[in-house]
């Protein structure tokens, strides 16, 4: 049984979860992080050295941290769900994808740190709306003509990428967005899949659980 260390409504612990779901590994979850605290325990320490959210044990005492690499785990350690792409040339360019990740995940973050404001500065949202569209715009055009980001098959890329997308979808319909029809098409593929509706659409629904459990 795996143990998943982190708030439901966190994005990189919802990734996680999100993977989990697509494995159908055994798993439960402790809600650790943010409101919850936890991050200072020394024991945590031991599992997370910067305590920081999530990480993952196991009943054997192996403790792993950072979500893209938890995520690489366990498409690693559940072959049958082919989140790995068996060809080396798909495998390196999921990898880059994934550590592409990060460059949009700032870009949404800062729209959504714009609006959230009390008075949000029109220019403010101007600018980081139109910075975080030609980011995802390298996304958008990836996509066109294939089902996931690496082809027709689901893989550790869309993982790293699916709870970002939904964040930027997720931004007020008031506020002006270029359309990404690519992106769109996308981000509905991925909603039509159980393990995302459930941990990444639902995170905030779940953001009261302190344990959840799937077999």
């Amino acid at each position: 049984m795996l143990t998943v260390w982190g708030r439901a409504d966190s994005s990189a612990t919802a990734r996680v979860m999100w993977a989990l779901g697509e494995t159908g590994l055994a798993h439960q979850r402790r809600d650790w992080g943010g409101a919850y605290g936890g991050g200072d325990d020394p024991d945590y320490r031991k599992i997370s050295p910067h305590g920081r959210i999530p990480a993952v044990t196991d009943d054997d005492g192996f403790a792993l941290w950072e979500s893209n690499t938890i995520i690489r785990w366990l498409a690693a350690a559940c072959p049958e769900a082919h989140l790995l792409p068996a060809e080396a040339g798909a495998r390196w360019q999921a990898e880059a994808w994934m550590d592409w990740a990060a460059a949009p995940g700032r870009a949404v973050g800062a729209v959504r740190t714009a609006y959230r404001r009390q008075t949000p500065e029109p220019a403010e949202m101007r600018q980081t709306i139109a910075a975080a569209t030609e980011t995802l715009g390298v996304l958008d055009v990836q996509l066109r003509d294939q089902t996931f980001v690496i082809g027709d098959q689901l893989s550790i890329a869309d993982l790293a990428l699916g709870v970002i997308v939904h964040r930027w979808f997720r931004i007020p319909d008031t506020l002006e967005r270029p359309a990404l029809p690519d992106l769109a098409a996308w981000y509905g593929r991925l909603c039509a899949r159980p393990a995302y509706v459930q941990h990444v659409v639902g995170a905030v629904s779940v953001r009261a659980q302190n344990v959840g459990m799937v077999a």
